[in-house]
């Protein structure tokens, strides 16, 4: 036979078993109608999704220019606008505007250049390097030749050696503390100068060593890759997609090993046109004619991702947040994060 319970112990059973049954037993999220930015980190984790994020202070005509990303002191990714045009008429506006993805806040720096459309950007140490890009020439664009250093840590511009050729719209990689640059396309106007070329398109391929500030030729792509993605995987050179001539769709990928000097084309994109990417988890994500592909190096395979916004049109690199790396793509006055 059981004990009975003492009659205020039983009430106050009684009260707690009330309690209970009012209380949730239902897991709770955070509030986050009171902050977009926990609302934004949110839905960044969700995989294979672009998110939006605060976007730069351009106007609706600027696209052109390239991105380069390098942390700060504190460890957070700090991604940098290298060329812009301010206006539809190819008016350029300058300086250079700085993204912290922790704070998604963007800020103007003090240096800047006066082009759009460079051959992309590639980091050595601690410089952001970019070359070429158009400059204003009355209504026509007019190609540049200028390799420029960007130390971001005292925001100030270093000129270097000049590129080989005028060009713009390429792209640039770093391996083992060289940069590599594929211009997509070179001026012709002032033919027949050495540093001008015959045909607005190209296919000419240039190292740089920071140390001794020189240039030399390499062998030229397989393909035309104007508006092209490239991303430097395990030592090599992965370029895609592009234009060959003013708008042309190419759809190759090449590889340039820069230890016997030689190009190899591998598994096509399944869409071709202007495309951006970077690397990320091992893998070549490229945005393209409104889509995200990923090719994995060791397959030599293409699968495709989420649909980009945007259309697709923009400049990507990659970026960390909280210990976890995504793309980060910006067009104009807008932005956005990819969860793979």
């Amino acid at each position: 036979m059981s004990p009975r319970t003492p009659l205020n112990l039983a009430l106050t059973l009684t009260a707690l078993a009330l309690l209970a049954c009012g209380e949730t037993t239902t897991p709770t999220q955070p509030d986050m109608a009171g902050n977009p930015e926990l609302a934004a980190l949110s839905l960044a984790a969700a995989p294979n999704t672009w998110t939006p994020r605060a976007g730069p202070v351009f106007d609706q005509y600027t696209g052109d220019y390239s991105l380069g990303m390098a942390p700060n002191s504190a460890g957070q990714s700090i991604v940098y606008t290298f060329g812009s045009r301010s206006s539809d008429d190819g008016a350029t506006g300058g300086r250079v505007q700085a993204y912290n993805v922790s704070t998604n806040s963007w800020t103007f720096k003090a240096a800047g250049t006066y082009i759009y459309y460079p051959n992309g950007v590639g980091k050595i140490g601690s410089k952001l390097y970019f070359s070429g890009g158009y400059v204003t020439a009355g209504n026509l664009p007019d190609a540049s030749r200028q390799l420029w250093a960007y130390d971001y840590s005292s925001d100030r511009m270093i000129q270097r050696a000049n590129l080989p050729i005028f060009s713009a719209e390429g792209v640039s990689g770093v391996i083992n503390g060289k940069l590599y640059v594929l211009p997509g396309a070179c001026n012709g106007n002032g033919y027949p100068n050495a540093g001008y070329c015959v045909e607005e398109q190209t296919r000419r391929f240039y190292r740089y060593d920071p140390v001794t500030n020189t240039w030399v030729t390499r062998r030229s792509a397989p393909h035309f890759h104007r508006r092209g993605a490239a991303v430097v995987i395990d030592g090599k050179l992965y370029v895609a997609g592009g234009f060959a001539g003013f708008d042309t769709p190419v759809a190759a990928l090449d590889v340039y090993d820069p230890t016997t000097n030689i190009w190899r084309t591998l598994a096509s994109m399944p869409k071709g046109g202007g495309a951006a990417g970077a690397g990320l988890r091992g893998q070549f994500y490229v945005v393209v004619g409104g889509q995200t592909y990923a090719y994995n190096p060791v397959t030599n395979q293409w699968k495709t991702r989420a649909a980009a916004p945007s259309g697709g049109f923009g400049s990507v690199t990659r970026v960390t947040l909280d210990g976890i790396s995504y793309l980060f793509m910006a067009t104009g006055n807008q932005s956005w994060l990819y969860t793979p």
